[in-house]
């Protein structure tokens, strides 16, 4: 951001819709993904994701013009959009009995590629080649996942276009509450991640603030690594949502009331909470929609990310009615109690071993 405010002459109010427009778009594509994966199958919509992710970043930092930027940036942003809704549903294909460390392996992607871009952004693409390569230089990864994609992965079940029903049934119970649980992990860990900088600045702890982040995002990682292990015997269970709930609602109030010193610790929690509920909704739509999960998934991400989206932006407008740096975080508050509500009232249906086919009359 230093670098496009010096190139680009970036405002303060154009930097803060540059960082928040990729999540607005991935709200709003999530459900258009879910019809791409109903007329073309999952697989070939990852692929149609993947081919916009790499065409957007390149191209975004090709030209250095404040337009060409945002409008390559959504072509990136609608790329991931598109890409997402069909994981779930390869997961149930690829993976019937074990939607749950499929699910948490694809996570673990997620965060490994999210550490692995912030440490090696600034020191080796921004300061020795400028901001334009810094950007581009992402749509290399982009295009050889792309063509490994397209060359491992099995063209069958989960390539499959189903032509079915794609957007949101509003009167299903069940969809609302997977839409529902992701929106309050989202509001958690998005919410956290944009007011930490100010509130610990509000507070006078502003060399606190790396830290905190650090810790908020760093303790994604374990959980992940652990749903790895143990996810097919958590997914769809109550008590992990019972945990995650209560520990995010702990570690926000936490974070708000305890003296700023902790900081890092209740960040940290509030890290580890959300994102153990993050992971397990994820293979929700699978579980509870096994007919239908494009169609779940998309409206799955749409509420998460406007909640990602619209939540902080709440605690914003609480902050400068009241004054206090405190009311910022009550959307992130509700997003717990999100969590525990709708997590505590689950079905509890987990993930069942398939069915092993009865012997044939040879093999009698």
């Amino acid at each position: 951001m230093p670098a496009l405010h010096q190139a680009l002459k970036f405002s303060y109010s154009l930097a803060g819709l540059l960082t928040s427009l990729p999540v607005f778009l991935m709200a709003a594509g999530a459900i258009p993904g879910a019809y791409l994966v109903s007329r073309v199958g999952a697989r070939r919509a990852v692929a149609v994701g993947l081919i916009l992710v790499a065409i957007g970043a390149g191209l975004r930092g090709a030209f250095p013009n404040t337009l060409m930027l945002f409008a390559w940036t959504v072509v990136l942003a609608l790329g991931i959009a598109v890409a997402q809704p069909a994981m779930p549903s390869l997961a149930q294909a690829w993976f019937p009995s074990r939607i749950g460390r499929a699910i948490a392996i694809y996570s673990n992607g997620l965060l490994v590629g999210e550490v692995i871009a912030a440490s090696i952004t600034l020191p080796f693409l921004l300061a020795p080649f400028g901001w334009q390569v810094a950007l581009a230089a992402w749509a290399a990864p982009a295009a050889i996942v792309l063509a490994f994609w397209l060359i491992v992965t099995p063209a069958s079940e989960g390539a499959v276009a189903t032509a079915g029903a794609w957007l949101p049934d509003w009167r299903s119970g069940r969809m609302l509450r997977v839409g529902l649980l992701m929106g309050g992990a989202s509001l958690v860990y998005f919410g956290m991640n944009s007011w930490i900088p100010d509130t610990l600045d509000a507070r006078h702890a502003h060399a606190l603030i790396p830290l905190t982040l650090g810790t908020l995002n760093a303790m994604q990682l374990p959980v992940s690594f652990w749903l790895a292990w143990r996810g097919d015997k958590m997914l769809g269970r109550r008590w992990p949502y019972v945990v995650a709930g209560t520990g995010s609602i702990l570690a926000v109030a936490g974070y708000t009331l305890a003296p700023a010193s902790t900081a890092p610790l209740w960040a940290g929690m509030a890290g580890a909470t959300s994102s153990l509920a993050f992971i397990l909704n994820l293979g929700l739509p699978a579980l509870f929609s096994p007919s239908e999960v494009a169609r779940t998934s998309g409206f799955m991400f749409t509420v998460g990310y406007g909640a990602a989206f619209f939540g902080p932006a709440l605690g914003g407008f609480a902050w400068d009615w009241s004054g206090q740096f405190r009311f910022a975080l009550l959307p992130m508050l509700a997003g717990a109690v999100a969590m525990l509500v709708f997590g505590a009232s689950l079905p509890g249906i987990g993930v069942r071993p398939q069915a092993r086919p009865a012997p044939s009359a040879a093999e009698s």
